[in-house]
């Protein structure tokens, strides 16, 4: 009787041995497992800057090419912001269309799962950004308002 719940305790903990997976590092997923930026068409919603949750509201959608950016930084009403992204040598960068680059390029790209997407920028001090799968709400898109590339308000990327 001993021997079977010896028997029994080593299955369940080979079962749980097997059925864990390796979290991403503090760098965000590991891109030869999920393809990089290859799922990247999807709406996402901010949730961490460098390890800390983000302190302000930032929604992007990517879809064939283009990109639009809903923000609440600085501001009491979501500003939008859109324009075109690309993806080359596994970096991706855009452009808005009221005129201007993103702030920097970005490596990293979507976890094996699709739910969380990770930038991180190309700087001397790069940040890194985590991005959970969403759906943006409609009261955001409904508030926000065309974005303007003033001091006052600068967009996210």
């Amino acid at each position: 009787m001993k021997s079977l719940k010896i028997w029994s305790l080593a299955v369940v903990l080979l079962m749980a041995m097997v059925g864990c997976k390796p979290s991403p590092g503090p760098d965000g997923p590991d891109n030869e497992t999920n393809g990089g930026f290859e799922t990247i068409e999807n709406e996402w919603k901010l949730v961490s800057v460098n390890g800390e949750a983000n302190k302000f509201h930032v929604y992007i959608s990517f879809d064939q090419g283009f990109f639009t950016m809903y923000q609440q930084m600085y501001t009491l009403d979501f500003k939008l912001y859109e324009g075109q992204y690309t993806v080359s040598d596994n970096k991706l960068s855009g452009e808005y269309f009221e005129g201007g680059a993103w702030k920097s390029q970005y490596t990293g790209g979507v976890s094996a799962d699709g739910k969380m997407l990770t930038l991180k920028s190309t700087d001397e001090n790069p940040i890194t950004c985590v991005y959970e799968a969403c759906t943006i709400p409609e009261d955001v898109i409904n508030e926000a308002t065309t974005g303007t590339r003033s001091e006052s308000v600068i967009p996210f990327l």
